[in-house]
Parts: structure tokens; C-alpha cells; sequence
């Protein structure tokens, strides 16, 4: 019940607060949304990334920034450029450089989606490019439209590690966020990253993307999850329990699935009754040494 009642709230308040569907459609995961005279703080997602004094690549590049820098946006451009694959807008930001207060314009795509950072850490991701795969069978080809997020860790303005993950072009990629978590009791773990693509609204998948950050400097990618549901109708539920968890286990992570659907039967709030249908479990090792999470039951 706890976890229907919190898939209906998600999806009321999707509902009540959904924005429109940005022009970019490319750059709908980066959730820049600009009103009036609001400003957005975000990184420099590029390893290397040219400042213009116009938006376009008419004029030779007037600065430099690297990833992790820290840059303003303080408006968004009518005029666009497609680089990879992906079609953005130029933004107008504004940024300090060797103590320099300096404004310039950039492509969307050189900036970060939504900045995350623990300590003097600086985990920066954001979409690299068109991964779309393609399926033949006889004369027919099919393509699945997807895309290529990559998440980097900056400290101090020296990247340190990356690591990618294919994710869908579709309505789960409607919106992002994520967070930075402790190690959650893996050994030698620093910190577990999550990046969240949802779409959203009802019926339409939240998918998580787990990545370690070990204490010796690699970013190792985990296990992802994905949850879905739709009010007063269904849900299909997946959790992970780490090793600092109640009932968790040393150096391993759990996964556990649950799907329920209504009933004809109709509780006190006049909701309907949900029924499990189906549960499923299943046990990461975390492998400390090899630095890698293996599958077992």
C-alpha cells in the first residue's frame, strides 16, 4: 500500500506541475527551463568547451572552459546547432574566469544536466550523443532511437574518471536528476552515484542508473533499476538494499521486484484494492577487488 500510495502521489503531482514539451526535443533531459529573469547554475559538461561572443560559430572561440567549470545560464537563443546527432540551443551564460567576471554564449549540449557534487567532487553528466540501434530482420530494418549519457568526475578542475550509459530516446527521457549517495556500506566504496530519467506522469518509466565511486579512483557503473505506475491501476516496483540497509548483506547488493494490479474491491478512501501478482529477487556480489558486481540467486 505505502508504495502505491507514493506512486499516486508522484503521479498527481507530474500531472498538476507537468511542463510543456520544450522546442529542443534533444534537450528536453537537461530540465532548463527558463522564466522571466531566472537564472540556472550548471557545469561545463565538455572535456573542452569554446565560449562564442555570438550564437554561432561564425567568429573564432573568445574563451575556453573546461568540465566542471562553473557557468550561469542566464538565457536561452532562438538559434540552434546539431552536433552528434542532437539539435540545441545556443544559451547566454555568464561565468568567472582567473577571477574575471565574463559573459558569452554556448551550445546546450556542452553544458551539464543537473549539477551534482559532494565535497570538493564534482560528478558531471549529461547527453554525448545519438546511440541509436538498429534491428534488420529479412527486408525490414528498424531503428530504436537512443542516446548516450556520459558521466564524468571532476575535482579540483582535473577530470578524473568517466563511464557511459545508453538510455532511450522516449518519454523516460522527458526530465533528469540525480544524487550522490555515501558508499552504502560497499567496501572500498566512496560514494554511489544515481542518475534518475523519468517522464514524469503516469504510466511512463522512472529509470535509476547506479554508479560506485571507489576510494581508489574508478567509476564503476552498478546495476539499474526502473519503476512505473499508474494511479489506481497498477505499479511495478524495483528496490535495491545495500549492505548499510536493514536486512542488508555484506558487499552485496538486492534487488527486489514487485507488481500489483487493482482489484474490484475498493478500500475506505475509495481507492482500489491493489493485488500482488508477481515478486522476484535477485543478489549483486560486489567484488572489491575487481572493482565489479556479478549476478547470482
Amino acid at each position: 500500500m505505502k508504495k502505491f500510495l507514493l506512486f499516486l502521489f508522484v503521479c498527481i503531482s507530474h500531472q498538476l506541475f507537468a511542463q510543456e514539451e520544450p522546442y529542443f526535443r534533444d534537450m528536453r533531459s537537461w530540465s532548463l527551463y527558463m522564466n522571466g529573469t531566472d537564472t540556472i547554475d550548471r557545469y561545463i559538461f565538455a572535456d573542452t568547451a569554446y565560449i562564442r561572443i555570438s550564437p554561432d560559430t561564425k567568429q573564432p572561440p573568445a574563451d575556453t572552459l573546461m568540465a566542471g567549470d562553473n557557468i550561469t545560464v542566464t538565457g536561452v537563443t532562438t538559434k540552434s546547432l546539431t552536433i552528434r546527432g542532437i539539435q540545441g540551443p545556443w544559451l547566454k551564460i555568464a561565468y568567472t574566469k582567473n577571477g574575471e567576471y565574463r559573459k558569452g554564449y554556448i551550445w546546450q549540449g556542452l553544458v551539464s544536466c543537473a549539477p551534482l557534487r559532494r565535497g570538493d567532487l564534482k560528478f558531471v553528466y549529461g547527453i554525448e550523443r545519438r546511440a541509436d540501434s538498429i534491428a534488420v530482420s529479412g527486408n525490414q530494418r528498424d531503428t530504436f532511437p537512443k542516446y548516450l549519457v556520459r558521466l564524468k568526475v571532476v575535482q579540483n578542475g582535473v577530470l578524473l574518471a568517466k563511464a557511459a550509459q545508453i538510455i532511450g530516446d522516449d518519454e523516460s527521457a522527458n526530465s533528469s536528476y540525480g544524487k550522490v549517495m555515501s558508499g552504502m556500506g560497499l567496501t572500498n566504496v566512496q560514494h554511489i552515484v544515481v542518475l534518475t530519467f523519468s517522464g514524469e506522469a503516469c504510466g511512463i518509466p522512472t529509470d535509476d542508473y547506479y554508479f560506485a565511486w571507489t576510494k581508489d579512483g574508478q567509476l564503476i557503473q552498478l546495476p539499474s533499476r526502473t519503476n512505473i505506475g499508474d494511479a489506481d491501476a497498477y505499479y511495478h516496483s524495483e528496490e535495491f538494499t545495500f549492505p548499510n540497509e536493514k536486512n542488508g548483506q555484506p558487499d552485496m547488493i538486492v534487488w527486489n521486484m514487485e507488481e500489483a494490479e487493482a482489484t474490484d474491491k475498493v478500500d475506505k478512501d475509495g481507492m482500489h484494492v491493489m493485488k500482488v501478482t508477481d515478486k522476484k529477487s535477485k543478489r549483486y556480489i560486489w567484488d572489491t577487488e575487481n572493482k565489479k558486481v556479478t549476478a547470482t540467486r
